[in-house]
């Protein structure tokens, strides 16, 4: 919701950078909340959480954070800049719902033998 609500404030925050200019720099706490990580260092730890309780299967967790960041990262471009731009809100609710149950779905499945 943010990507289409705030698209600017998205494009500045998730766009490519000109090469050189790190994403965060190492000392400078605003991108973090209360927790002092970032919001991707937050997803981590969170699919780390998963396969602890034992609902993320061990093997499925390497690079995980990858899929789940640019599944919906990607879903929101096409959103504000991409062909689902026309799209009412409704709409893009029900995609980003479907979107969020795949991405679910893709990593807490039993792994493929």
């Amino acid at each position: 919701r943010f990507a289409w609500q705030q698209p600017g404030l998205f494009r500045t925050a998730f766009a490519a950078r000109p090469f050189g200019l790190q994403e965060f720099a190492l000392d400078d706490p605003a991108p973090r909340g209360a927790s002092g990580r970032d919001p991707f260092e937050l997803l981590g730890d969170a699919l780390d959480a998963m396969v602890a309780a034992g609902l993320l299967p061990p093997e499925r967790r390497p690079g995980a954070e990858f899929m789940a960041w640019s599944a919906v990262h990607g879903m929101a471009f096409l959103m504000i800049d991409g062909p689902l731009r026309a799209l009412d809100e409704p709409a893009r609710l029900a995609l980003a719902e479907r979107q969020v149950a795949m991405v679910e779905r893709g990593l807490l499945a039993d792994a493929v033998a």
